[in-house]
């Protein structure tokens, strides 16, 4: 007797409703509470790349559709330059496993277009709602964790995090969701008042500065592009809390000052211009010599510095190109609150990249908060878009 639904149309409704959204799940908040980060990785593995890599083989027609969008195109372009360098890269790490990170990215977007083009549209978007909620609570309870322990000076986190300026990454990213959400939506007002407030105290508590400064220019571009004065008052509040902070603690600014940005991106600049077309390779280590720490340092602490030192210059307009695609995707839909707040974490994530991060491709990690993720759900939100408009 023949069934209602086919079997692939079954497949395709458990991967896309049920597999998928438990590992995008995870990875927004795995770091949390798992207790290893290869625990972490082994997730990504199981829950997103192999059963997006299922759905792409299940549903051929689906899969023709990462085909056409531009920031997927962009990417594998970048991928493919990638691969390219390093054929004259100095890493150490073997060829075979430096070819596979682009993959695992790939995975993601193919992942988080399926959930996007699911019979129940909202799934990602749910998803990511909850998610953001459980990160609030994590968030609450480093926070918990942090003045319990006299010892430490910055907030860490729990499980396994282990470094307050990574963490920043986690709390900023979903605090710029919550941002976003107060901003554009509807829904969930208070709830979203309350979250970016433990977030952003969270935040605070971290030491790291670099988040500050995304949220700020987050906020700016909420009010440019949803052309609202509620999200001038988070920038209010902002300086209102470190009005005080400094009051309270002035050190925390003075002593740190620019923290040797300039120094540092000034001799990453000398280095790149050796190979300023090619770059040095992908996975090349960069060293340079910081006489004020009084140490050498393997960060350009500059996303877009480290791509252009591994990458050249050809791998930095790549970049650019997946960026510009992204953007202009957030723009033409700027009237829809779900692309406003992708807009806002892909806002944020380039900011803080701009001080921080240089490990832009790399197994899943707080990095991929910063770049991949907003990316991932920007183009998925675009391929459904487009879907929606043809059909």
């Amino acid at each position: 007797m023949p069934t209602p639904f086919p079997l692939r149309e079954k497949i395709d409704t458990i991967i896309s409703s049920c597999w998928l959204p438990i590992g995008y799940f995870v990875l927004l908040t795995g770091l949390f509470w798992l207790p290893e980060r290869s625990l972490f990785s082994k997730t990504f593995y199981a829950l997103i790349a192999f059963p997006a890599l299922l759905a792409m083989l299940n549903s051929p027609k689906k899969s023709a559709l990462l085909a056409k969008e531009p920031i997927i195109i962009f990417f594998v372009i970048f991928s493919a330059w990638l691969i390219a360098s390093t054929f004259w890269s100095s890493s150490d790490h073997s060829q075979s496993s430096q070819i596979k990170r682009p993959l695992y990215v790939l995975m993601l977007f193919g992942g988080c277009a399926f959930m996007a083009l699911s019979q129940a549209s909202t799934t990602l978007g749910n998803t990511l709602l909850y998610a953001s909620l459980i990160t609030t609570i994590g968030a609450a309870y480093s926070f918990f964790l942090f003045l319990s322990d006299p010892n430490q000076d910055r907030l860490v986190g729990s499980g396994s995090l282990s470094n307050p300026l990574l963490t920043s990454h986690l709390f900023g990213f979903a605090c710029a969701y919550w941002l976003a959400r107060w901003t554009c939506a509807q829904q969930h007002q208070a709830l979203a008042i309350i979250c970016g407030s433990i977030l952003l105290v969270a935040l605070l508590a971290t030491g790291s500065r670099t988040p500050l400064l995304a949220l700020a220019t987050t906020s700016l571009w909420l009010a440019c592009t949803w052309r609202s004065r509620r999200a001038f008052l988070p920038i209010a509040l902002l300086v209102i809390g470190l009005a005080v902070i400094f009051a309270l603690t002035p050190d925390l600014f003075t002593q740190r000052g620019l923290s040797h940005r300039p120094e540092i991106w000034s001799k990453a600049l000398q280095q790149i211009m050796e190979t300023p077309w090619l770059g040095k390779g992908y996975g090349s280590p960069l060293a340079i010599w910081a006489p004020a720490l009084g140490q050498t340092l393997s960060d350009p602490h500059n996303m877009e510095l480290a791509i252009a030192f591994e990458l050249g210059v050809i791998g930095l307009l790549l970049w650019c190109l997946i960026y510009a695609a992204a953007l202009a995707s957030c723009i033409r839909y700027r009237a829809s609150a779900e692309f406003s707040i992708s807009s806002a974490l892909l806002i944020y994530g380039l900011m803080a990249g701009m001080t921080e991060g240089s490990n832009f491709l790399s197994r899943p990690n707080e990095s991929w908060f910063l770049s991949w993720i907003p990316l991932a759900l920007i183009a998925s939100l675009s391929i459904r878009k487009r879907l929606e408009q043809t059909g």
